[in-house]
């Protein structure tokens, strides 16, 4: 059944441990090697058992049981029973739901990388320029016309702060 197969897909699943570790507190880390512990002891538990179980040797019994009929009422009931399995109702939503975060993590990387670029021109052009101490007053108004122009209004008004 999917269910059985996806749960052998999951006791597959190969976790790294150390790159999870170094994501962890260092208070936390003790519960983790526990909690790793434990899940590898049922993960070797789940990977020693057969993927589908060894089927009934109906024979052997008939032969070795004397009361008649007993094993055939038993196989009858066997067969019979039925364990329903619940449907799968959220691979779809959580499939949907990762590719939304997949796409909005692309998006936020991209944006990422487009304001980086941004602030590394902007940094270029201030290393770029001189140093406050070597620069005239002209040179630094230079590229600040709003700012030249109060400059100029202050100084003609005689307003010195």
């Amino acid at each position: 059944t999917p269910t059985k197969m996806s749960a052998r897909r999951a006791g597959q699943k190969v976790f790294d441990w150390s790159k999870l570790s170094s994501s962890v507190p260092q208070e936390a880390r003790a519960e983790l090697a526990a909690f790793r512990a434990r899940h590898e002891a049922a993960r070797t538990a789940c990977m020693s058992l057969p993927e589908t179980p060894e089927p009934i040797n109906w024979q052997y019994y008939q032969k070795n049981i004397s009361k008649a009929n007993f094993v055939d009422s038993f196989k009858k009931q066997f067969e019979a029973v039925s364990i329903p399995y619940p449907k799968d109702t959220t691979t779809e939503e959580v499939n949907k739901q990762e590719k939304e975060f997949e796409s909005e993590a692309l998006d936020v990387i991209k944006r990422s990388k487009l304001q980086a670029q941004e602030l590394r021109k902007e940094l270029e052009g201030i290393l770029a320029q001189k140093s406050y101490q070597d620069m005239t007053i002209d040179e630094y108004l230079e590229d600040k016309p709003e700012l030249r122009k109060q400059v100029e209004v202050d100084m003609k008004n005689h307003q010195w702060y």
